[in-house]
């Protein structure tokens, strides 16, 4: 007998959408409310390691992701005038007849993962948030913004980077704070050698590729950057090829895109790790809401898939809420702390120029080894 029977899930992401799936498979009532109406994402790509297909393997929908992406199994590290220096092949953790990893576009992993959470039985409701929760010995009494009311056995916040959940139960937690970082996405067609993911190591922060289906490509440029300054959408554009200037090989090509270019975002990084236990009572935390990494290590989608797949393997496998919580705990907060302090770390080197290459793809092999463990 599972522990609960009726579970709220708060956050329509990457966390919230598997965990949903898992949890009806197994005969758990979820619901999921997101604040968003409109329930879009970023129309960006980005990688999907092997860690994070394993956990979609887990949730069900790994072949469909793969079918959807373009598939690469090595990085290449270059220097700012685009000569290679190193190339670090990546475990194929899913097997031999599987790519290491796989460019893929949020969007479509977005639309994947929520016709598998409806699939399974997940009631979704949009333009919603929890605005009290009142965790007892038998149930969280949940009161909604809409004014409505109900009673579940959990409440899982998965609602990330500014959690509601994270505010209400736990006012006392550390806030994310700011890197002094930023990450610049854009959008461009692929030229045929970029088959792999490709990383150059300048003196202002760290420009890569991810290759990705139809003929496209994700430029990606992680930045120093002191104070949060807003910028003119209009302005993006020349900002990031003037950031680029010194940059050479493929970075040539980028720049002469980026001049016709409309569709430049950008972000300031945070971070956050939340001390143990993420839970109180009958509420609990997962992905964003308790652990927000930079993208140095290319793992914040894995470690939020894998919490999800973690949390519905414990819940569906023992009949205490209690220490299925405990447990979870036990199997998550350590793997989380290695992402989210070596990916900070890596940031750090960024900061500094005269950081040697092999150190930071030292770390980056190291981190990449102990995930590729099971789970």
């Amino acid at each position: 007998m599972a522990a609960v029977g009726k579970v709220l899930i708060v956050g329509g992401g990457v966390a919230g959408l598997s965990l949903a799936t898992c949890l009806g498979r197994n005969g758990v009532e979820c619901e999921i409310v997101e604040q968003k109406r409109d329930w879009s994402v970023l129309g960006v790509g980005f990688s999907l390691t092997g860690p994070m297909l394993r956990a979609l393997a887990a949730v069900g929908v790994r072949e469909r992701c793969i079918a959807a992406a373009c598939p690469y199994n090595e990085i290449v590290i270059n220097d700012r005038h685009g000569n290679r220096l190193a190339t670090l092949p990546m475990q194929r953790l899913n097997g031999p007849d599987l790519p290491a990893n796989v460019g893929i576009m949020r969007p479509i992993l977005h639309a994947i993962l929520a016709e598998a959470a409806k699939g399974a039985g997940a009631r979704i409701r949009l333009g919603l948030s929890v605005s009290a929760l009142d965790s007892g010995e038998n149930a969280v009494a949940v009161r909604f913004t809409d004014g409505s009311a109900a009673d579940y056995d959990l409440v899982v916040g998965a609602d990330g980077f500014r959690s509601q959940v994270r505010a209400l139960a736990f006012p006392a937690a550390p806030r994310p704070f700011y890197t002094g970082q930023m990450v610049w996405r854009f959008m461009l067609k692929r030229p045929p050698e970029l088959a792999s993911m490709h990383l150059f190591y300048g003196s202002n922060g760290k420009p890569g590729f991810v290759p990705l289906p139809d003929g496209e490509a994700l430029l990606f440029f992680t930045q120093n950057a002191p104070d949060r300054v807003r910028l003119e959408e209009k302005t993006l554009p020349d900002i990031l090829r003037a950031a680029l200037a010194g940059y050479g090989g493929l970075m040539v090509m980028a720049r002469d895109q980026l001049a016709r270019a409309s569709n430049v975002s950008y972000r300031y990084m945070d971070a956050l790790m939340m001390p143990q236990p993420w839970y109180r009572g009958r509420i609990v935390l997962i992905g964003d809401a308790a652990h927000i990494t930079s993208p140095h290590i290319a793992s914040g989608a894995a470690i939020a898939a894998e919490d999800a797949v973690v949390l519905s393997e414990l819940l569906c496998g023992q009949s205490s809420l209690a220490r299925a919580l405990e447990a979870f705990m036990a199997r998550r907060h350590a793997r989380c702390k290695l992402v989210v302090e070596n990916s900070l770390q890596l940031g750090e080197w960024e900061k500094d120029p005269a950081t040697p290459a092999d150190r930071v793809s030292a770390l980056m092999r190291q981190t990449w080894a102990t995930l590729a463990e099971p789970i």
